[in-house]
């Protein structure tokens, strides 16, 4: 594909820019599903996108246990919970993809409305509940799809079904890791979404001490995402148990708890000072000794190079999506380049950890 034309690039981006906002006049769970069902088509395969390659030097990252990446940016679990788009996301530039959350068994999730904009904020509000079309479904898709991973890997965030017990939990894991593992370079354990009733009471040393002991086989692949709500304290002692026990990585972080102007979890860009300091929280324990993914309130490539410098290995979007759409990753390593020279750096491997480097 040759890259187009300057006229027609701006015209392309005022094109996407007005269906973005058009979308955004329709309530957020509907333009969510119009926007995946436009994607599920591959409609982007028939635009003429601006070429990635002229931003990519100096940008690639490798993640232990999921590969090496062009660059940093990444799709974050909840956006494409059933593998319905994968081509479609791949199309719009990101370099790996979370689908996800699935349960075991299907699930319709809470009742709607369920998914709340923040456009003052530009952040969101949902309690979707763990709506999924089930771990057997999905690993039909993905049969179908026969997904590469090459060059852009795809991973899948587990949760449990909302009448499964505390008790039983462990067995809904591990039938997502048993169902679905032909299919992902990677799994997400999820013990920290606030809209399935005694999840986050997972998020302890116990329980995941129990799940990397029955799947001891798999721990390379296995990473855990955990929420921004926690005492510090209580946090760094989960994430030291978390390294000990062999997890391949974290997500930092899952959404904020919060009870208004909606109950539900609060991502996007109000969301952005408690992940950012949950990630210097983490580095703070394990340092280089264990990746760390950063998630929450990354709308920019300044965010992106923030989290970088404190010592995340990558970083994955949701709300940069809905607020500046299909050419927000072009957009945002254009910006992260541009941080990156206006500091000196020519490679990305040079930004990492900086944020706690003295001169």
């Amino acid at each position: 594909m040759s890259l187009p034309s300057p006229v027609s690039q701006s015209f392309l981006a005022r094109s996407l820019h007005l269906g973005t906002a058009i979308l955004r006049l329709l309530p957020a769970e509907l333009a969510h599903d119009v926007g995946l069902w436009l994607l599920e088509r591959q409609i982007l395969n028939s635009l003429p996108l601006p070429r990635l390659e002229p931003l990519l030097d100096g940008m690639a990252c490798t993640l232990p246990g999921i590969g090496d990446l062009a660059h940093p940016i990444g799709l974050g679990a909840g956006f494409d919970k059933n593998a319905r788009a994968p081509q479609g996301f791949a199309r719009m530039g990101l370099s790996f993809l979370e689908i996800g959350t699935i349960t075991p068994r299907p699930q319709p999730g809470n009742p709607k409305p369920r998914l709340f904009r923040l456009d003052d904020q530009l952040g969101l509000i949902n309690r979707m509940g763990f709506n999924s079309y089930g771990a057997v479904n999905v690993a039909e898709r993905l049969r179908r799809l026969q997904w590469s991973h090459t060059p852009v890997p795809l991973g899948i965030n587990l949760g449990k079904n909302k009448d499964t017990t505390t008790e039983a939990a462990i067995e809904d894991y591990s039938y997502g890791i048993e169902t679905l593992g032909p299919y992902a370079k990677y799994f997400v354990i999820n013990v920290s979404s606030p809209n399935t009733e005694g999840l986050r009471g997972l998020a302890n040393e116990g329980f995941l001490k129990e799940v990397a002991l029955r799947h001891r086989a798999d721990l390379s692949k296995l990473w855990v995402k955990l929420d921004p709500d926690m005492p510090k304290k209580s946090f760094q002692l989960l994430v030291e148990a978390l390294s000990k026990l062999g997890f391949q990585g974290l997500i930092l972080t899952n959404t904020h708890r919060v009870d208004s102007p909606q109950k539900g979890g609060m991502s996007g860009h109000p969301l952005a000072i408690q992940a950012t300091a949950c990630l210097e929280w983490a580095y703070e324990v394990v340092g280089e000794s264990l990746p760390l993914i950063a998630s929450g309130g990354i709308l920019s490539g300044q965010d992106v190079y923030q989290r970088i410098a404190r010592g995340a290995s990558a970083v994955q979007i949701y709300s940069s999506l809905v607020y500046r759409g299909p050419l927000a990753v072009y957009a945002m390593l254009e910006e992260l380049r541009n941080e990156m020279d206006l500091r000196g750096y020519k490679f990305l491997s040079d930004v990492k950890g900086s944020y706690y480097k003295k001169d």
